[in-house]
């Protein structure tokens, strides 16, 4: 476990990105087991569901997978090469979880059409908690 952690650049950097798992998991969660997320959102029809449990579901389960792979090192790396896929990962996740709070910013406010939806906060509390956690743990390595 201690190679793990000294891949991730240090104790805190590891604690951020097993948290960032962990807010990962509760996403997929929400999505796949939890009925309610979508009856609380006001959704009347099976159309978002189609698409939170279909693309959406797909990219955060690919999101999970990847960051499980690159924590336990199956691809046996040298801890140089795996500084530079965490770097890369890290920042791909910080580009889409920008792009996800800026279209959440604009929903929340009504500064673009919502389409007869009627946006609530957790549209863009969602990517700002994974935004404050991807830069925590770059912040951090």
């Amino acid at each position: 476990m201690s190679q793990h952690i000294l891949e991730a650049g240090g104790t805190l950097p590891f604690t951020f990105h097993v948290l960032f798992m962990l807010f990962i998991a509760f996403v997929i969660y929400q999505f796949f087991l939890n009925n309610k997320f979508y009856d609380e959102l006001g959704f009347s029809n099976e159309e978002p569901k189609t698409i939170f449990r279909g693309v959406l579901g797909v990219v955060f389960l690919a999101i999970l997978l990847m960051s499980i792979l690159l924590t336990f090192d199956v691809t046996d790396n040298t801890y140089e090469e795996n500084l530079i896929q965490y770097e890369f990962w890290y920042s791909f996740l910080a580009i889409l979880f920008v792009f996800a709070t800026v279209n959440g910013a604009l929903r929340v406010f009504n500064l673009v059409n919502n389409y007869g939806f009627k946006p609530t906060t957790r549209g863009l509390i969602f990517p700002l908690i994974g935004l404050i956690l991807v830069i925590l743990k770059i912040i951090t390595s």
